[in-house]
């Protein structure tokens, strides 16, 4: 795993660095690490070569933290990298929904604080291959987990739209929910079912998936929906 930390104190990246070492070795891992102190050198590496991880700082001279991420998801259109901000303050919450922010670390850290969020994008990782199974017209149908941007109901079929294609088959949208509730996968509408790390951007009232794609948010589900980012770690 190749992980980026970016933050003006050198001290705090030292830090850091340690906790990831010390992660690396009690779990058998394997990590390159690579430290750099402001959000333009941040900018460059990630423009160089491929990272998996940015642990990014939010207060930031130049270019904050938050202006990183737009970058790196409207720019770079790079929006495989998970981003985990640290910050010594809350109250970002609107700002990191707009860049699907992966997780969000108070300082100061704790080894034990690390730990929880390197266990979560473990787990985050290893479930990219993941297959969802659909059957139609007699045949036998996979689709990897993670190319799945959403489910839409239709009547007695449920449509699955993918990075590559759109597809329908017989099954409720209540039954693929309960097949992927526990796999990052939530309803914004009644009738739509959201891969949530295929979502680019929150909003109160609508969402924006990896292929610009707009969906809505029923005022039902708004409060839900904001209750799941704040569970799955972009409210600190």
């Amino acid at each position: 795993m190749k992980i980026l930390l970016c933050d003006d104190d050198p001290v705090f990246c030292d830090d850091l660095e340690r906790y990831l070492e010390q992660y690396e070795i009690t779990n058998k891992e394997e990590f390159v690490i690579r430290k750099v102190y402001s959000g333009q050198d941040a900018l460059n590496q990630l423009k160089k070569e491929k990272w998996d991880v940015l642990f990014m700082d939010i207060e930031m001279p130049h270019i904050d933290g938050v202006e990183v991420g737009v970058r790196v998801r409207e720019q770079l259109n790079n929006y495989s990298l998970k981003i985990i901000y640290v910050s010594s303050k809350c109250g970002y919450a609107m700002d990191l929904f707009k860049v699907n922010t992966f997780d969000f670390l108070i300082k100061p850290v704790s080894y034990q604080d690390l730990e929880v969020v390197m266990n979560k994008l473990e787990n985050s990782m290893n479930r990219s291959g993941e297959m969802f199974v659909y059957h139609k017209k007699g045949q036998t149908v996979r689709c990897l987990l993670d190319d799945i941007l959403y489910f839409e109901s239709s009547l007695k079929k449920t449509i699955i739209v993918t990075k590559t294609k759109t597809d329908e088959f017989y099954a409720s949208l209540k039954d693929v929910y309960e097949e992927l509730k526990d796999k990052s996968f939530f309803y914004c509408h009644k009738s739509i079912l959201v891969n949530y790390n295929r979502v680019s951007e929150f909003y109160y009232d609508r969402l924006v998936l990896d292929n610009n794609e707009e969906l809505e948010i029923s005022q039902a589900k708004r409060k839900e929906v904001r209750k799941l980012i704040s569970e799955m770690g972009m409210v600190g």
